[in-house]
């Protein structure tokens, strides 16, 4: 009876932990506003630093 026990249980730890379907959502969001804005700023500091040279 013991060994018979053992399988049983066995049979049902494999069974709960086996066939586990794990599902996952992944969000990425960018944001290219900060970039662009940057670039900006440094386009404007630029033209701003050249323009005074000439």
């Amino acid at each position: 009876m013991n060994y018979f026990l053992k399988i049983v249980l066995f049979c049902i730890f494999t069974s709960l932990t086996g066939c586990t379907t794990l599902k996952t959502e992944h969000h990425i969001t960018l944001d290219h506003t900060i970039t662009i804005k940057i670039e900006k700023e440094v386009d404007d500091f630029l033209d701003d630093l050249y323009e005074d040279e000439e």
